[in-house]
């Protein structure tokens, strides 16, 4: 890590005494519609002749923008706006300032829509960082009833999997076999994941895909600057729907397991040369693919945007209640292919969801609001400023039976029951007893994030900061039951089996300066700096109390030669280091069952707070790739090496929720390789693929657990693969769009993946390999003043019996073929 720091503090004196002071060409101008009304928010750009991207900016209030090109010469200037067609133009720049118009008309968006950088996005080409762009076209050429994990499984390196089985739901994510809880998820550059627990939710944001310009997926370790250090990478989505044109949509569709939709839209269009106002709200619903796994959501997102002369000001909030019924265990491995008996005089089948005897549902609901400022404050200076607060709270309803009366604090001399009987699952000790549990979480989250950048010639220097609070209350009861005393139960019996707060402070600092000391090579250096610390404060019944600080440095250092030529190369290196989960430190919810704070014993016996047993996982990553890219073709190859100690992995066993329990490694190391291409095969028609090889084992990790008789047990996993890493995936796309017609299908597949640390030899613990394959079509119509376009979703094409990913708990199933059709009307 020192070598790393000083390679940093070098690269950052050779970028001050590159530095360009010489006058550098300048220019202006305006974008403007059809009519010649401005566009505010149009993205302009400047590209080198081999169309690597130099610069870039969006138009103010009056569609007006300004660009500072490095040096004298010639250049590709191209103005774009959402629902235009862009148009390119040659620009040749000299030492003084130079104007250019535009006037852009109504079309559909082409499949090279330009994306935006900034708000900690990296400069695809030119950054020595493997970055894929995902615009709004591309996602809604996509399946349309997908939650957005799905639709990102045609990036390198991703994979995803449902509980529900149908992708309406609850849907994890992995980037480069890592969960999300080693990816930092950012929308508008505000994180995501939870502060206790680092998981990203993604069902509380289904449906924000419409209000979504882009999403940037980088991966690699130590690529975000905000929440949690990045281990597997960061995808950061813009939702910034404001359009200076009017109009009204609706949308309705329905498919398969009665799933089904209704959205209204609406766009203020400019008000007063000014103002943009934007909202959208849907009604969502299905019955998931599996038995009692269906959703009920409703969702808004709503917005203003104020453009100045130098400045913009948005205030946005999204978010909407949701009831879902849960299906967080999955089925065993045999039942994927023909019914099985249970056990218990009844079968299980791939459909199969053991919470529905008890009727295991959620209610929940987590709206974000966020207010933001960016600032031109003068030639190739940007600050920007973003407050958010976000509040989640509601709570789970699942069978209790498997607690124990003393988990349940029943009273002393319930039913006669010995201590024995009292510390037993309550389905042995009292048979025909009936229990509803309540989990209940009310979550808060408030922050601010400044930002200043500042571009000098063809160097930029980012400078920025973000300070994070979080406060949360969990409680649990016994919401309803039978067999047990009515002072137990429900609201008004007060009667709480665990109930605490919890807290997170985050205050962090970073650089990054990429600089150009040559024309043939950039170079990228950032610096993190970090400090944090969790509470847990007003336990009832135990008393419990902690305060746990971190701190982390996380340099970052990479060079890129020829970013400017069509073929270029980048390495990179990392360090990255970054906190347990608080359920790491202390499991409070099982304090009933006997969880204890994980932290080294006084000598007294009781936990020395100052020293937690589950330590921070640190590592380096390295990173090498090539890319080259031609007017109808591209083509990219990425090896990585992360080297880790004490990685925080999977240990054996699920918690209540089936979540994978954690602990340390002591050594792990992941590397792949990465290859990618595209190409424009005919007019309209456009093919992709990636694929990736990687190999994630523990170089040194004893895994500690019990038997079926409650013995400790140690099992060495020296040399085994890492569970629920893949062996391989990939996906390939082909794409169609011309004129009215659009048409894309998609496949992705994953190879074998072992779901315990035991590996792959035992294929009954493993997720077999598997490929899926999708098919959506649409066509559009314009009518006078409406468009109606008409759109059909085929998903798992070839009706495959696919199992995508497992745990101790069991294996989740992707749904047979199924279909879905929607259609939208949009007013202008």
């Amino acid at each position: 890590m020192r070598s790393l720091l000083l390679v940093f503090v070098l690269l950052l004196a050779a970028a001050s005494a590159h530095a360009q002071i010489e006058p550098r060409p300048v220019i202006t101008g305006r974008v403007v519609g059809e009519r010649g009304d401005p566009l505010p928010g149009a993205t302009v750009t400047l590209r080198s002749t081999q169309r690597a991207l130099v610069t870039g900016t969006t138009t103010d209030a009056e569609g007006r923008y300004r660009l500072v090109a490095p040096a004298p010469g010639r250049y590709r200037l191209a103005a774009s706006f959402v629902g235009y067609a862009a148009v390119e133009v040659d620009a040749e720049l000299g030492a003084g300032e130079t104007m250019r118009d535009f006037r852009l008309e109504p079309a559909s968006v082409s499949a090279d829509e330009v994306v935006v950088e900034g708000r900690g996005r990296s400069e695809a080409g030119v950054a020595p960082v493997t970055v894929s762009n995902v615009t709004a076209r591309e996602l809604d050429a996509g399946p349309a009833m997908k939650d957005l994990p799905v639709m990102l499984a045609a990036q390198p390196s991703v994979t995803f999997y449902s509980e529900n089985g149908n992708g309406v739901g609850y849907t994890t994510l992995r980037l480069r076999g890592f969960d999300e809880r080693r990816v930092a998820v950012s929308i508008n550059g505000l994180p995501q994941n939870d502060p206790e627990d680092h998981a990203v939710y993604w069902i509380n944001f289904f449906d924000l895909q419409g209000a979504i310009t882009d999403v940037q997926v980088q991966r690699g370790a130590g690529t975000a600057f905000y929440g949690s250090t990045a281990v597997g990478g960061a995808i950061n989505i813009v939702a910034d729907p404001y359009r200076p044109d009017a109009y009204a949509a609706l949308e309705t569709g329905y498919g398969a397991y009665r799933t089904r939709r209704v959205t209204a839209e609406v766009n203020s269009g400019l008000l007063g040369g000014r103002y943009v106002a934007f909202a959208r709200a849907s009604r969502i619903a299905s019955d998931g693919y599996r038995r009692h796994a269906w959703v009920e959501m409703t969702r808004f997102f709503a917005g203003v945007t104020r453009f100045g002369a130098r400045t913009r000001l948005t205030v946005q909030a999204f978010g909407g209640p949701q009831r879902d019924a849960l299906a967080y265990y999955g089925i065993p491995k045999a039942a994927n292919e023909r019914p099985i008996d249970d056990g218990a005089g009844g079968t299980v089948d791939r459909r199969s969801n053991y919470g529905e005897v008890s009727g295991d549902v959620e209610r929940f609901h987590q709206p974000q609001v966020e207010v933001r400022h960016e600032w031109e404050a003068g030639p190739g200076v940007r600050v920007e400023g973003t407050a958010f607060y976000t509040s989640g709270d509601g709570f789970f309803d699942f069978d209790g039976a498997f607690r124990s009366a003393d988990y349940l604090r029943l009273p002393a001399g319930f039913g006669g029951l010995s201590a024995e009987d009292r510390a037993r699952p309550l389905y042995e000790s009292v048979p025909g007893a009936a229990v509803t549990f309540r989990a209940y979480v009310d979550n808060d989250r408030a922050g601010y994030l400044p930002r200043v950048t500042v571009e000098r010639g063809r160097n930029r220097y980012t400078a920025g900061a973000d300070v994070l609070v979080h406060r949360s209350l969990h409680w649990g009861r016994v919401e309803r039951a039978t067999g047990l005393p009515a002072s137990v139960v429900g609201a008004s019996a007060d009667a709480r089996v665990y109930e605490y707060r919890g807290g997170k402070e985050s205050v962090a600092a970073y650089g990054s300066a990429l600089v150009r000391p040559w024309e043939a090579v950039a170079v990228q250096a950032d610096l993190s700096v970090r400090r944090l610390a969790y509470r847990l404060f007003d336990e009832a019944f135990t008393g419990t109390r902690f305060a746990v600080p971190y701190t982390f440095v996380n340099p970052r250092v990479g060079v890129t030669l020829f970013p400017e030529r069509a073929a270029r190369f980048y390495a990179s290196a990392a360090y990255a280091e970054r906190e347990p989960r608080l359920k790491n430190l202390y499991d409070a919810d099982e304090a009933g069952a006997g969880a204890r704070p994980l932290f080294a014993p006084r000598a007294d016996g009781s936990p020395d707070f100052d020293r937690p047993l589950v330590r921070p996982e640190r590592g380096i990553s390295v990173e090498a790739g090539a890319a080259i890219t031609g007017r109808v073709a591209r083509a990219g190859v990425t090896a990585y090496g992360l080297f880790f100690r004490d990685e925080i992995v999977a240990s054996g066993g699920l918690d209540v929720f089936g979540v994978p329990r954690t602990g340390n490694a002591a050594r792990t190391r992941h590397a792949g390789l990465e290859l990618e291409a595209a190409a424009r095969l005919l007019p309209g028609l456009t093919a992709e693929a990636n694929v990736t090889a990687s190999d994630d084992r523990f170089v040194r990790f004893t895994e500690f657990g019990a038997d079926e008789a409650g013995a400790a047990t140690a099992s060495v996993r020296d040399g085994r693969r890492i569970a629920l890493f893949p062996a391989s995936s990939g996906s390939a796309t082909l794409r169609y769009e011309r004129r009215a017609l659009g048409a894309r299908l998609d496949a992705h597949f994953a190879g074998r993946t072992p779901i315990t640390n035991a590996g792959t030899r035992d294929r009954a613990l493993t997720v077999d390999p598997y490929a899926l394959a999708n098919a959506s079509v649409s066509y559009t119509r314009t009518l006078r003043r409406a468009t109606l376009r008409a759109h059909l979703d085929v998903n798992n094409l070839l009706d495959a019996r696919v199992l995508q990913s497992g745990n101790a708990g069991g294996f989740f199933p992707a749904a047979e073929r199924h279909a879905y059709a929607g259609l939208t009307v949009t007013v202008r």
